[in-house]
Protein backbone atom coordinates (compact mmCIF):
# COMPACT_ATOMS: atom_id res chain seq x y z
CA UNK A 1 0.00 0.00 0.00
CA UNK A 2 1.50 3.37 -1.19
CA UNK A 3 1.12 6.80 0.69
CA UNK A 4 0.73 10.14 -1.12
CA UNK A 5 2.20 12.92 0.16
CA UNK A 6 0.31 15.66 -0.19
CA UNK A 7 2.53 19.09 -0.07
CA UNK A 8 0.32 21.63 1.88
CA UNK A 9 -0.26 24.95 -0.21
CA UNK A 10 0.69 27.47 2.42
CA UNK A 11 4.28 25.78 1.97
CA UNK A 12 4.79 26.57 -1.69
CA UNK A 13 3.21 30.48 -0.75
CA UNK A 14 5.71 31.29 2.03
CA UNK A 15 8.61 29.81 0.10
CA UNK A 16 7.55 31.64 -3.17
CA UNK A 17 7.84 34.65 -0.79
CA UNK A 18 10.66 34.13 0.42
CA UNK A 19 12.34 33.82 -2.56
CA UNK A 20 11.16 36.67 -3.95
CA UNK A 21 12.29 38.96 -1.10
CA UNK A 22 15.70 38.18 -1.82
CA UNK A 23 15.47 38.51 -5.42
CA UNK A 24 14.18 42.20 -4.05
CA UNK A 25 17.66 42.52 -1.89
CA UNK A 26 19.54 41.35 -4.50
CA UNK A 27 18.72 43.55 -6.76
CA UNK A 28 17.95 46.66 -5.04
CA UNK A 29 21.99 45.67 -3.68
CA UNK A 30 22.75 46.03 -7.52
CA UNK A 31 21.20 48.72 -8.18
CA UNK A 32 22.86 51.07 -4.94
CA UNK A 33 26.53 49.79 -6.51
CA UNK A 34 25.70 50.78 -9.68
CA UNK A 35 24.75 54.25 -8.38
CA UNK A 36 27.44 54.06 -6.06
CA UNK A 37 30.08 53.55 -8.99
CA UNK A 38 28.56 55.77 -11.44
CA UNK A 39 28.62 58.78 -8.61
CA UNK A 40 32.10 57.96 -8.10
CA UNK A 41 33.16 58.58 -11.80
CA UNK A 42 31.17 61.68 -12.32
CA UNK A 43 32.80 63.05 -9.29
CA UNK A 44 36.58 63.02 -10.71
CA UNK A 45 37.15 67.00 -11.59
CA UNK A 46 39.92 68.88 -10.63
CA UNK A 47 39.34 72.65 -11.83
CA UNK A 48 42.55 74.64 -12.59
CA UNK A 49 41.33 78.49 -11.58
CA UNK A 50 42.99 81.65 -10.58
CA UNK A 51 43.69 84.97 -12.35
CA UNK A 52 44.32 85.62 -15.99
CA UNK A 53 48.40 84.80 -16.86
CA UNK A 54 48.59 83.24 -13.87
CA UNK A 55 49.58 80.09 -15.77
CA UNK A 56 47.05 78.01 -15.44
CA UNK A 57 46.92 77.03 -19.30
CA UNK A 58 50.51 76.33 -18.92
CA UNK A 59 49.92 74.45 -16.10
CA UNK A 60 47.25 72.42 -17.65
CA UNK A 61 49.23 71.77 -20.66
CA UNK A 62 52.30 70.18 -18.93
CA UNK A 63 50.31 68.24 -16.78
CA UNK A 64 48.31 66.98 -19.46
CA UNK A 65 50.71 66.87 -22.54
CA UNK A 66 54.22 67.11 -21.36
CA UNK A 67 54.80 70.05 -23.58
CA UNK A 68 53.92 73.99 -23.27
CA UNK A 69 50.95 74.95 -25.58
CA UNK A 70 50.33 78.85 -27.42
CA UNK A 71 48.82 80.83 -24.14
CA UNK A 72 46.56 83.45 -24.74
CA UNK A 73 43.55 84.58 -22.62
CA UNK A 74 40.87 82.11 -23.23
CA UNK A 75 37.35 82.20 -23.54
CA UNK A 76 36.60 78.92 -23.11
CA UNK A 77 37.35 75.66 -20.75
CA UNK A 78 40.15 73.41 -21.79
CA UNK A 79 39.33 69.71 -20.38
CA UNK A 80 41.32 66.52 -20.32
CA UNK A 81 42.34 63.34 -18.21
CA UNK A 82 45.49 63.22 -16.02
CA UNK A 83 46.08 59.42 -15.07
CA UNK A 84 47.26 58.62 -11.44
CA UNK A 85 48.19 55.43 -9.84
CA UNK A 86 45.07 55.28 -7.97
CA UNK A 87 42.39 57.14 -10.32
CA UNK A 88 41.56 58.70 -13.81
CA UNK A 89 41.16 62.43 -13.14
CA UNK A 90 39.03 64.93 -15.27
CA UNK A 91 41.46 68.18 -15.26
CA UNK A 92 39.59 71.35 -16.12
CA UNK A 93 41.23 74.81 -16.83
CA UNK A 94 38.43 77.46 -15.67
CA UNK A 95 38.80 80.87 -17.93
CA UNK A 96 40.05 83.47 -15.71
CA UNK A 97 38.25 86.31 -16.91
CA UNK A 98 35.43 87.65 -14.90
CA UNK A 99 32.82 87.98 -17.47
CA UNK A 100 32.99 83.94 -18.05
CA UNK A 101 34.50 82.65 -15.04
CA UNK A 102 31.49 82.40 -13.24
CA UNK A 103 29.73 80.62 -16.35
CA UNK A 104 32.38 77.48 -16.37
CA UNK A 105 32.73 77.70 -12.84
CA UNK A 106 29.14 77.01 -12.00
CA UNK A 107 29.19 74.42 -14.96
CA UNK A 108 31.87 72.37 -13.56
CA UNK A 109 31.91 72.57 -9.59
CA UNK A 110 29.09 70.25 -8.61
CA UNK A 111 31.59 66.91 -9.27
CA UNK A 112 34.44 69.08 -8.14
CA UNK A 113 36.97 66.94 -5.90
CA UNK A 114 39.74 69.32 -6.17
CA UNK A 115 40.91 72.72 -7.23
CA UNK A 116 44.37 74.15 -7.69
CA UNK A 117 44.27 77.81 -7.33
CA UNK A 118 47.11 79.51 -9.02
CA UNK A 119 49.16 82.08 -8.30
CA UNK A 120 51.78 84.21 -9.84
CA UNK A 121 54.28 84.33 -7.27
CA UNK A 122 56.20 87.39 -9.35
CA UNK A 123 53.33 90.03 -9.31
CA UNK A 124 51.25 88.36 -6.17
CA UNK A 125 51.70 91.56 -4.00
CA UNK A 126 50.76 93.85 -6.62
CA UNK A 127 47.72 91.68 -7.58
CA UNK A 128 46.99 90.64 -3.99
CA UNK A 129 43.25 92.12 -4.07
CA UNK A 130 41.82 90.39 -6.67
CA UNK A 131 43.90 87.07 -6.01
CA UNK A 132 42.16 87.14 -2.44
CA UNK A 133 38.35 87.89 -3.61
CA UNK A 134 38.55 85.01 -6.21
CA UNK A 135 39.98 82.63 -3.72
CA UNK A 136 37.60 83.68 -0.65
CA UNK A 137 34.63 83.07 -3.29
CA UNK A 138 36.36 79.88 -3.90
CA UNK A 139 36.52 79.17 -0.07
CA UNK A 140 33.49 80.16 0.65
CA UNK A 141 31.33 77.96 -2.24
CA UNK A 142 28.44 76.10 -0.64
CA UNK A 143 28.94 73.54 -3.02
CA UNK A 144 33.11 73.17 -2.21
CA UNK A 145 32.58 73.16 1.52
CA UNK A 146 29.84 70.63 0.81
CA UNK A 147 32.07 68.30 -1.01
CA UNK A 148 35.07 68.73 1.12
CA UNK A 149 36.67 69.60 -2.08
CA UNK A 150 41.06 69.82 -1.49
CA UNK A 151 42.61 72.83 -2.88
CA UNK A 152 46.19 73.71 -3.13
CA UNK A 153 47.46 76.79 -3.43
CA UNK A 154 49.95 76.99 -6.31
CA UNK A 155 52.58 79.41 -6.01
CA UNK A 156 53.62 79.40 -9.44
CA UNK A 157 56.64 81.30 -11.64
CA UNK A 158 58.90 80.31 -8.88
CA UNK A 159 61.85 81.06 -10.68
CA UNK A 160 61.41 85.06 -11.76
CA UNK A 161 64.15 86.86 -9.31
CA UNK A 162 60.75 88.72 -7.81
CA UNK A 163 58.85 85.84 -7.07
CA UNK A 164 57.58 85.08 -3.39
CA UNK A 165 57.87 82.13 -1.86
CA UNK A 166 55.38 80.10 -0.51
CA UNK A 167 55.33 81.13 3.25
CA UNK A 168 55.14 84.47 1.84
CA UNK A 169 52.14 84.27 -0.35
CA UNK A 170 49.87 82.39 2.84
CA UNK A 171 50.84 85.05 5.24
CA UNK A 172 49.78 87.75 2.22
CA UNK A 173 47.01 85.85 1.50
CA UNK A 174 45.86 85.45 5.33
CA UNK A 175 45.81 88.88 6.10
CA UNK A 176 44.21 90.27 2.70
CA UNK A 177 41.55 87.52 3.50
CA UNK A 178 41.22 88.17 7.22
CA UNK A 179 40.30 91.76 6.10
CA UNK A 180 38.14 90.56 2.43
CA UNK A 181 36.13 88.60 4.73
CA UNK A 182 34.99 91.74 7.68
CA UNK A 183 34.40 93.80 4.60
CA UNK A 184 32.19 91.21 3.30
CA UNK A 185 30.61 90.55 6.43
CA UNK A 186 29.82 93.81 6.96
CA UNK A 187 27.97 94.57 3.91
CA UNK A 188 25.55 92.21 4.22
CA UNK A 189 24.85 93.12 7.92
CA UNK A 190 24.21 96.50 5.99
CA UNK A 191 21.72 95.09 2.83
CA UNK A 192 18.98 93.15 5.61
CA UNK A 193 19.80 94.58 9.08
CA UNK A 194 20.76 91.37 10.22
CA UNK A 195 24.64 89.94 11.61
CA UNK A 196 26.07 87.47 9.49
CA UNK A 197 27.51 84.55 10.13
CA UNK A 198 31.16 83.92 9.18
CA UNK A 199 31.51 81.94 6.38
CA UNK A 200 35.26 82.00 6.59
CA UNK A 201 37.90 81.84 9.36
CA UNK A 202 36.64 81.42 12.71
CA UNK A 203 35.08 84.16 14.92
CA UNK A 204 36.44 86.59 16.91
CA UNK A 205 40.07 85.08 15.60
CA UNK A 206 42.32 86.11 12.90
CA UNK A 207 41.98 84.00 9.44
CA UNK A 208 44.23 80.87 9.27
CA UNK A 209 44.20 78.71 6.30
CA UNK A 210 44.11 75.85 9.19
CA UNK A 211 40.49 77.02 10.00
CA UNK A 212 38.80 76.31 6.85
CA UNK A 213 36.64 73.75 6.41
CA UNK A 214 38.33 72.03 3.99
CA UNK A 215 42.10 70.96 3.48
CA UNK A 216 44.00 73.92 1.85
CA UNK A 217 48.02 72.99 1.03
CA UNK A 218 50.60 75.29 -0.34
CA UNK A 219 53.23 74.30 -3.11
CA UNK A 220 55.76 75.62 -5.28
CA UNK A 221 55.86 75.11 -8.82
CA UNK A 222 57.63 76.75 -12.57
CA UNK A 223 55.54 76.53 -15.54
CA UNK A 224 57.30 79.52 -16.73
CA UNK A 225 60.39 77.85 -18.26
CA UNK A 226 62.30 75.19 -19.84
CA UNK A 227 62.92 73.85 -16.17
CA UNK A 228 59.47 72.96 -15.13
CA UNK A 229 58.75 71.85 -11.67
CA UNK A 230 55.53 69.61 -11.28
CA UNK A 231 56.40 67.22 -8.70
CA UNK A 232 54.80 68.98 -5.97
CA UNK A 233 51.23 69.21 -7.61
CA UNK A 234 51.75 65.37 -8.93
CA UNK A 235 51.89 63.98 -5.67
CA UNK A 236 48.98 65.85 -4.58
CA UNK A 237 46.79 64.85 -7.52
CA UNK A 238 47.83 61.33 -6.43
CA UNK A 239 46.39 62.24 -3.04
CA UNK A 240 42.78 63.25 -4.93
CA UNK A 241 40.50 60.61 -3.81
Amino acid sequence: MSLTVIKAPWKDYYQFKELLLALIVVLFTVVLFVLWKKGRKANRDVLIVGLCDSGKTALFSYLLYNKPIQSFTSQVENIGEFKSKKNLLRIVDIPGHERVFTKYWDAYKMNCKGVMFVVDSETVQTDICDVAELLYRILTDATIQSNKSKIVILCNKQDKVMAKGSEVIKTLLEKELDTLRLTKSNQLESIDGKKNKTLLGKKKKHFEFSHCQMAVEFAEVITSSSDVVLEPIKDWLENVQ
